[in-house]
């Protein structure tokens, strides 16, 4: 396979776009259904998505999959701030709760805390994003113009 100039400038543009949601590129180690391990995985950065824990594989697949995968999630934080649910002041605000959240945690015990703080199973953290979506609920009435 052949690399030329084009495909590093897609190779930047991806990853700037994955940078700019707080992924960065990684070895992808799943190959599970690939032909090839040309495929990459995309993991939180160190400070970027605190819920999630620092080794978590949020996505793997080529090049073309990865901008389709970042392609969704742009589009649905812009369907977020287009229905006034969400946008990115809010989102910056709840990352810095749990950032704080995993601080203290990290002084208390002297471990570094990863994902979400207190989660010890997955009802934990389908918990805690129930609380989210009820703090946008009630910011709202039932008169929504649709």
């Amino acid at each position: 396979m052949t690399i030329g100039w084009e495909d590093i400038q897609r190779i930047k543009r991806v990853e700037a776009r994955a940078s700019a949601l707080g992924f960065i590129f990684a070895e992808g180690n799943y190959t599970f259904g690939y032909e090839n391990n040309n495929n990459i995985c995309l993991k939180p950065k160190i400070d970027g998505v605190p819920h999630y824990s620092r080794d978590a594989v949020i996505f793997t697949g080529t090049l073309e999959e990865i901008e389709l995968w970042i392609q969704g999630i742009e589009w649905a934080r812009q369907y977020d701030d287009m229905l006034k649910i969400s946008n990115s002041k809010k989102r910056e605000e709840r990352e810095q709760v749990e950032r704080n959240k995993q601080l203290l945690r990290t002084i208390k015990t002297g471990q570094l805390a990863d994902g979400i703080v207190g989660a010890t199973d997955l009802n934990d953290i389908r918990r805690s994003l129930e609380d989210a979506y009820d703090d946008v609920e009630e910011q709202y009435d039932d008169n929504i113009p649709f």
